[in-house]
């Protein structure tokens, strides 16, 4: 492993995540892994680009054999940006024209790997199941695939996220770092509102104060208000103006070295009528009533059928829209496995990091919600999103 100065985690941390990739891959027999997706090349060797979105760049790809060959395969244009941000010593370089002998596309220079590590025709790990993309067009993919013809492709997500949802102190230090920023950039958003103002000019005004207060990225927010507005799900915010008598409902969060938080508060401007401040009220409680559950030992889906039948047995239980699934996983990424579901058996350890977010639902009425995010400890949990709950009256 090589030291530069633009690693965002120390060697050993980098060496103590492919460690860990490796027994996981020995314990499967999986011979090698290729990941070619954003966040886990970051996890596991530190890579960032600014083309990750592009649809027509190919930043790079991590290969990494059960033996412990790691390498990383990238364009001749993005191979100086690789060099510069991966611990990794290996690093293939294809190039379009050929130069220096390299291969002049991305699929043969996967290959040419495999075939030197000897794993070509073995079982290779790909990101292919639940919170995962492979990040290759299809045309690559298929040329890939169709020519290791035999070879036998699972499904690496299983392993990855074993690894990736146990977050280490480093992590948990910019998880904690990036939920105070969001809480103090909601605080100060959310009390700017003023009836006029559009979901636009909020969006704004909380990106603001989310890079003013540390974040170094700022994930799309969730921003929606009024009665047309209020069931539009992970809607992205609009030019629409905010009236008065009409809540706002703010989603989401910024991003601080890699990591990131997700939170939901509400605010109205004017007086809230009293079915608003009863159902939101009792949105709290059923996010309450799931943290009080939350411990090690207990599984996912035990802790969302604790909320369901909570909700049931108060009575809103046709309002309910969040039934069988009220949360997820965050680190690396906003949205990230594993889930608050029905039927998880996933069983919850420290380190692990989530978002509740119980959902209630009246047309006409509003969206009432309340998302935290917590950290599992070894007797509990740990509120990182420490906001007022209620709903803010402006």
């Amino acid at each position: 492993m090589r030291e530069t100065a633009l690693l965002e985690f120390p060697l050993t941390e980098y060496k103590q995540r492919i460690d860990n990739l490796i027994r996981r891959m020995k314990e499967e027999q999986i011979d090698a892994v290729i990941l070619t997706n954003k966040e886990n090349t970051r996890y596991f060797t530190g890579y960032q680009l600014i083309v990750w979105g592009s649809g027509i760049s190919k930043p790079a790809c991590l290969i990494v054999t059960s033996n412990g060959d790691v390498t990383m395969v990238g364009g001749k244009s993005n191979s100086e940006t690789l060099m510069a941000y991966t611990w990794v010593e290996e690093i293939r370089v294809w190039d379009r024209l050929g130069r220096n002998g390299s291969k002049t596309n991305f699929p043969d220079a996967i290959l040419d790997v495999l075939r030197e590590k000897g794993v070509h025709s073995g079982r290779i790990g790909m990101e292919l199941g639940t919170g995962f993309r492979v990040h290759l067009n299809m045309m690559d993919y298929k040329e890939l695939t169709e020519s290791l013809v035999d070879a036998t492709f699972v499904d690496a997500a299983p392993i990855i996220w074993d690894i990736r949802m146990i977050k280490s102190h480093l992590e948990i230090e910019r998880i904690r770092k990036v939920c105070e920023i969001n809480i103090k950039a909601f605080n100060k958003g959310l009390n700017s509102i003023y009836p006029g103002m559009t979901e636009k000019e909020l969006f704004k005004e909380i990106s603001m104060a989310m890079f003013d207060f540390g974040a170094d990225e700022v994930f799309p927010l969730g921003i929606r208000a009024g009665v047309d507005r209020y069931s539009q799900g992970n809607s992205p915010p609009s030019d629409r103006a905010i009236q008065k008598g009409e809540m706002i409902l703010v989603d989401g969060g910024p991003g601080y070295k890699g990591y990131f938080s997700d939170i939901i508060r509400e605010a109205i401007i004017g007086k809230p009528t009293q079915r608003q401040k009863e159902l939101h009220e009792f949105a709290v409680k059923a996010c309450e009533r799931g943290l009080e559950a939350i411990k090690p030992g207990i599984t996912c889906g035990e802790v969302c059928q604790i909320v369901d039948s909570f909700v049931d047995s108060s009575g809103y239980g046709n309002l309910y829209v969040t039934r069988g699934w009220i949360g997820h996983s965050i680190g690396t990424s906003i949205h990230e496995m594993p889930n608050f579901e029905l039927g998880s058996d996933l069983v919850l350890q420290p380190g692990m990091v989530f978002a509740i977010e119980p959902s209630i639902y009246e047309e006409g009425v509003g969206m009432f919600n309340l998302e935290e995010n917590i950290l599992i400890t070894e007797d509990g949990y740990e509120l990182l999103t420490p906001l007022e709950r209620e709903l803010l009256i402006l």
